[in-house]
């Protein structure tokens, strides 16, 4: 089974056979696999999509089928020349589709910023030799060295530390540090308490440690959550009748993004 599959309950398994599954090693990956398994990886990175821009954001406020009902008649009155009802309608319509694009802007802005905090460089064991690469060339079955002040890559299991302590507050709301070591925890464990593992998102408090890459960008448990951001919830009747709404928006996006931990 690949490493990579959401099901596995990696926390639960022997590191030894983790390590053997993706042809892995205490040595790491060997270059050739590694780029192998790169391409794969960066289909599933975080990036932001193309969809997100300021443009395509704005535009999307008035897809709604009131919104066009309005525009008509907008259009209408000003064929009559009836300024007034005209002006007020489209008013009323700019209005609504800034506060919308608002909150959308405000949380694709957030999201990105989340994304930047990933643009770093991590050591990864190489053909056995320890090499600085940048983060999103880290795949399933790297063996990465972690120290005090890093930034997690990706999601995996601890195979060998020294008081490392990890900050996960923006995954698991924890202030503070949890001390990882190896070791195997049950599979029903929340995340919270897999000690034998670091989270993508999640920084060095204190100590080292080398970690085995388990999964990475959409995979990790970080992925999840920008995910549940990037989407937006299926709206209901009363949803489509109220355009632009920024409170409805901004509360769809707060019930799909916020987690379920278990």
């Amino acid at each position: 089974m690949s490493l990579s599959v959401k099901e596995d309950a990696y926390w639960s398994r022997d590191a030894r056979q983790l390590l053997a599954e993706p042809g892995s090693s205490e040595q790491g990956l060997s270059t050739e696999l590694a780029g192998e398994r790169l391409s794969a990886a960066r289909q599933r990175s975080l990036r932001s999509e193309p969809d997100r821009q300021a443009l395509r954001l704005f535009a999307h406020q008035f897809r709604s089928p009131l919104v066009l009902i309005l525009l008509f008649g907008a259009l209408v009155s000003l064929v009559v020349h009836d300024w007034t009802d005209a002006a007020i309608i489209l008013a009323i319509l700019l209005g609504s589709a800034l506060l919308g694009f608002s909150q959308e802007y405000r949380a694709s802005a957030a999201l990105a910023a989340l994304q930047r905090r990933l643009a770093l460089t991590v050591p990864v064991l190489r053909d056995g030799q320890l090499v600085t690469l940048p983060a999103d060339g880290v795949v399933p079955g790297d063996v990465i060295h972690l120290s005090a002040g890093n930034l997690i890559p990706a999601d995996g299991v601890i195979l060998e530390a020294r008081d490392f302590l990890v900050t996960e507050a923006s995954l698991t709301g924890e202030s503070f540090p949890v001390e990882k070591r190896p070791g195997i925890v049950s599979p029903q464990a929340p995340l919270g308490q897999r000690t034998n593992c670091a989270y993508l998102g999640s920084s060095v408090r204190s100590g080292t440690a080398r970690m085995l890459v388990v999964r990475t960008g959409r995979d990790t448990a970080f992925g999840a959550i920008a995910e549940r951001l990037a989407a937006r919830a299926p709206e209901t009747e009363f949803a489509r009748g109220v355009p632009g709404d920024p409170g409805r928006a901004s509360y769809l996006r707060w019930r799909s993004a916020s987690p379920t931990w278990g």
